[in-house]
């Protein structure tokens, strides 16, 4: 932490040939504090630390795409993404986000070019890996016209976890219960999850309870709001859920568009589950130097 927060400049590690200091990593913190305000209301050095392997996480993947894919140029899934982002703030125009980010000492050109290398390598990780997806649409219909007019939706947040066998997850669980009773679930997150959520302190926000697969259901089911799941086993690891609430929703809805909606959720989850596969199996094959 002290090195973290030196007053001169520390290279902090290398990867490859890359060289990051603290000055990048305060840079990333402020990124993202800027993109996620939650996360000021959690402890400085485990956002500092957040911060140095986000920084880890995106120049590895840098590595990687810059050998398939030209970054820098204009890139409508990016403007989409931004436009996700500062709507996300309370923000309505991208003009005044980009004046939001210039009072958080952020420039807007190099927040593009972050969030490009996430874009480029979410088309890489689809282009590479589609075919390994499998989605029952029949099983989808079957369960949406189970109940057309009435929907439950759950409020939820994840922490998701690497182990290296199944021996370790009742010990890691334990772990994970015990940090969350000493310094809270969202801060647990930040210490611990491997999930592209943890930009988001964990939050996976409104879900369709349908979308969800039997197991996790089930787990669900046994716990009321507030509190959190057992493990699940995934595979990209363990995750564990907390229920922050849950409403029913009663309408009339399309039920083509409904399906859509729950073949996206079930694609995106598989496709995260192979990203972090993927991203690890990367990062393994680079030398990292950490100081």
């Amino acid at each position: 932490f002290s090195n973290l927060k030196a007053n001169e400049v520390i290279i902090l590690f290398k990867i490859n040939e890359k060289i990051a200091t603290n000055i990048d990593v305060e840079n990333e913190f402020n990124y993202l504090t800027s993109l996620n305000p939650k996360l000021k209301d959690i402890d400085e050095s485990q956002v500092l630390e957040f911060a140095k392997s986000s920084l880890i996480k995106e120049i590895v993947k840098k590595f990687e795409i810059s050998k398939y894919y030209e970054l820098n140029k204009k890139n409508e899934s990016v403007d989409i993404m931004i436009e996700k982002i500062y709507r996300n703030l309370g923000i309505n125009s991208k003009e005044k986000f980009k004046k939001y980010l210039n009072e958080n000492n952020l420039d807007f050109n190099e927040v593009y070019q972050k969030i490009e290398i996430e874009a480029v390598w979410n088309q890489m990780i689809y282009d590479r890996f589609k075919d390994k997806i499998s989605i029952d649409e029949n099983q989808i219909k079957e369960t949406i016209l189970k109940n057309p007019k009435k929907i439950e939706e759950l409020l939820l947040s994840e922490i998701l976890i690497e182990f290296k066998n199944k021996n370790e997850v009742q010990n890691i669980y334990n772990q994970i219960i015990k940090s969350i009773d000493d310094i809270g679930f969202e801060e647990t997150v930040i210490k611990f999850s491997i999930s592209n959520s943890k930009n988001k302190s964990g939050s996976l926000g409104w879900i369709n309870k349908n979308s969800l697969s039997k197991n996790i259901i089930e787990e669900l089911n046994d716990i009321d709001v507030g509190e959190i799941t057992k493990p699940i086993l995934v595979s990209s690891g363990m995750m564990i859920l907390k229920l922050n609430d849950k409403k029913l929703v009663q309408q009339d809805i399309n039920i083509d568009q409904e399906i859509n909606k729950m073949i996206d959720f079930e694609m995106n989850k598989q496709l995260n589950n192979l990203s972090t596969i993927h991203y690890n199996k990367i990062k393994s094959n680079l030398i990292i130097n950490e100081y």
